[in-house]
């Protein structure tokens, strides 16, 4: 935050703080932790995807940043060592991240629902999953081709123009 309490102005012109930026990736990564083939969080641009979403969107600002204020709230009580999220244990970790779930459901859905867009619509994540890409406009012309059939827009058409040529 800047001296104003004023997020949206920070000089890089995203809403989230380094700090803030790195909890996600670490959050992330528990929620999308990979499995050898497809790629963990962190290594697709889900996080930025996600601080994209928020300088666009204000309406999702206060669930995904409550949501990361609950998760280091219950980090700091469940580690005592004050070493971070991201330096905790994988139980250790889903068991904050179950905490928080409980606690805050609608900012926790809010937040998983943006990791999982963030993650989802990464070109290397679309590759592996066989999401033709890109998807507009070449990729939906292409899908499109075979199943439009363009005499179903002869009655159409056939009408008369609801206009006069100027």
């Amino acid at each position: 935050m800047n001296a104003t309490g004023s997020r949206s102005d920070q000089p890089n012109g995203t809403v989230l703080s380094a700090d803030e930026l790195s909890l996600l990736r670490a959050v992330q990564d528990r929620l999308v932790p990979g499995d050898g083939q497809m790629p963990p969080a962190h290594a697709t641009g889900a996080a930025i995807a996600v601080d994209t979403y928020l300088a666009e969107r204000t309406d999702l600002r206060t669930p995904i940043l409550g949501a990361l204020r609950a998760i280091t709230i219950a980090t700091a009580v469940h580690d005592p060592a004050h070493a971070g999220f991201a330096h905790l244990d994988g139980a250790s970790q889903d068991a904050i991240l179950h905490e928080v779930e409980a606690s805050e459901p609608v900012w926790f859905d809010c937040l998983l629902v943006q990791t999982y867009t963030g993650y989802y619509t990464d070109p290397s994540v679309q590759a592996e999953i066989g999401v033709p890409s890109p998807l507009q406009p070449a990729g939906y012309a292409s899908m499109m081709q075979a199943t439009f059939d363009e005499r179903r827009l002869d009655r159409v058409r056939a009408t008369a123009r609801p206009w006069r040529e100027a």
